[in-house]
């Protein structure tokens, strides 16, 4: 039996009028009650909350104090060794070189994590320093966390240690300046 060309088609529930706005996913209607206090929802095409994985994309594995310190230790044997060899010349007038080894140590730091994204002791152990969503970190966020690599430094790095372990991210105030966190790579 054949259809007259000439009736008006009913459209289904999967076709649209034409003119009409599509609808909006994950949106309450109106005349609903909002979400719950506390609730948070999630609408389409927005970016994740803090610490939140994007679509996709696996948890990060956070480090905490231990393999930090042993990421610093080995960094800080590099660093003696370097600054030994190059303080030669300078043997004579040690006060013109005793400066320029903190300076040297800062810029060890901020160059390797900005362009390999971990210092030599970190790529040792597996680690690496990136965004709290994950992406890699530019010279931006490399020079705020090891500038105030000072501050949390102090007192043999008991000052980075104490917010390390009271940060749900791992974060010592470097990272939390910069919105940075230290993972474990993924394999």
């Amino acid at each position: 039996m054949s259809e007259d060309p000439n009736r008006r088609q009913q459209p289904s529930d999967e076709q649209q009028y034409y003119g009409q706005p599509p609808p909006q996913y994950e949106q309450p209607q109106y005349g609903q009650p909002p979400p719950q206090y506390g609730q948070q929802q999630q609408y389409y095409g927005q970016p994740p909350q803090y610490g939140q994985p994007q679509y996709g994309q696996p948890q990060l594995d956070y480090v905490g104090v231990g393999p930090r310190f042993l990421a610093a230790l080995i960094d800080s044997l590099i660093i003696g060794a370097v600054t030994g060899l190059l303080s030669l010349p300078f043997r004579d007038s040690p006060d013109t070189w005793g400066g320029s080894i903190g300076l040297l140590a800062i810029l060890y730091f901020i160059v390797m994590e900005a362009t390999q994204g971990a210092t030599l002791g970190k790529m040792a152990l597996g680690l690496r320093v990136v965004k709290t969503d994950g992406s890699p970190i530019s010279w931006r966020e490399s020079i705020i966390r090891n500038l105030l690599r000072i501050v949390d430094g102090l007192f043999f790095y008991l000052v980075g240690a104490i917010l390390i372990w009271n940060s749900p991210l791992r974060q010592r105030l470097g990272d939390r300046a910069a919105d940075t966190v230290v993972v474990r790579r993924r394999n």
